[in-house]
């Protein structure tokens, strides 16, 4: 029969167990990542820039439209991005495993994604957690018709992440700031898009560590702008532990997504626009070629750490941003 020291003993190794466990929690680095999603689709082929988000790995979403720090144990993580047509909203709070892959179990994660099965997925969560902003009958208006961007984004396209480490009071800024800000249309192209909007998010974070590249992108801001950003910053400072990351484009019928181009970039590459450039004003791609040139050429993705849905699952033993 077991003695009344080893009893103690388990009990003891279990308290050094759990404390170990909350002590490590409490040091678990929290980050900020901006996510650049690649052009997809016939907008895509037009205007090859992409798309941009942020991801937060220890704030989660309070509904679509708040942001609270996340509880112990809670799947971790949420996506803040602004669209176009959202109606009167300029942006959702999407948790991160909805915003990949439309669905909260990595086991459910589709590992064949048609244009079917992943609509499928985005009508379970829209019904669940965007019913209020779209109800039923309304999926497919125009006026609200990015709302499906919000979840399922690695069925359509390949997602490169730059990662730099915060502190729960930079969270903690961040969350009261952004809840007590007005959440009205502001989409522009030109000077208020999604990569205006995460570089916005950012700078809260760091000042001064997003800017626009006047000569490289015309002036705009473009998502390869920010992502280079980011990384020009964590190299800057190593002690925010800078990481790449892609999140592949899940394997299926729909069309793979392009590469991401800033805008000079764009306009040398793109040849429908290169082709009739070159017939009536043949001065602009050589302007094109030597802006892409002195800017343009930074490669997005370099020595990134593939990751998978796992990787994104606080409960998941592997869990690489879970255990960071």
């Amino acid at each position: 029969m077991p003695g009344p020291c080893n009893k103690q003993l388990r009990l003891w190794s279990r308290f050094t167990a759990s404390a170990l466990l909350l002590l490590g929690c409490a040091l678990a680095h929290a980050s900020v990542a901006v996510l650049v999603g690649e052009p997809f689709g016939n907008f895509g082929t037009m205007m090859p820039v992409g798309h941009t988000a942020i991801y937060l790995d220890h704030v989660c979403a309070d509904g679509p439209l708040k942001l609270r720090m996340c509880e112990p144990g809670e799947p971790e993580g949420v996506v803040i991005a602004r669209y176009h047509q959202l109606g009167q909203l300029d942006w959702l709070a999407s948790p991160v495993m909805e915003f990949l892959y439309a669905t909260d179990r990595p086991e459910n994660v589709l590992q064949y994604a048609t244009l079917e099965n992943s609509w499928d997925l985005r009508e379970i969560y829209r019904k669940r957690y965007l019913e209020a902003i779209v109800p039923d009958g309304t999926e497919y208006d125009k006026a609200t018709q990015e709302w499906w961007e919000s979840a399922g984004t690695a069925y359509t396209r390949r997602i490169w992440g730059y990662q730099l480490d915060t502190t729960a009071e930079q969270d903690e800024n961040f969350i009261r700031r952004i809840n007590d800000r007005p959440n009205h249309h502001a989409y522009r192209l030109n000077k208020a898009n999604c990569a205006d909007f995460a570089a916005d998010l950012l700078n809260m974070y760091y000042p001064g560590s997003v800017h626009r590249d006047k000569v490289a992108d015309y002036g705009w801001m473009t998502p390869k702008t920010v992502a280079r950003c980011v990384e020009a910053y964590g190299k800057a400072h190593p002690e925010l532990d800078l990481r790449v990351f892609e999140v592949p484009q899940v394997p299926g019928s729909l069309r793979r997504s392009r590469p991401v181009r800033g805008a000079a970039e764009a306009g040398l590459k793109t040849k429908r626009y290169l082709f009739t450039l070159l017939l009536i004003q043949p001065e602009v791609p050589l302007v094109s070629e030597i802006l892409y040139l002195d800017r343009g050429r930074w490669q997005i993705g370099r020595n990134a750490e593939v990751l998978r849905p796992s990787d994104f699952d606080s409960e998941s033993s592997s869990g690489v941003l879970a255990t960071k």
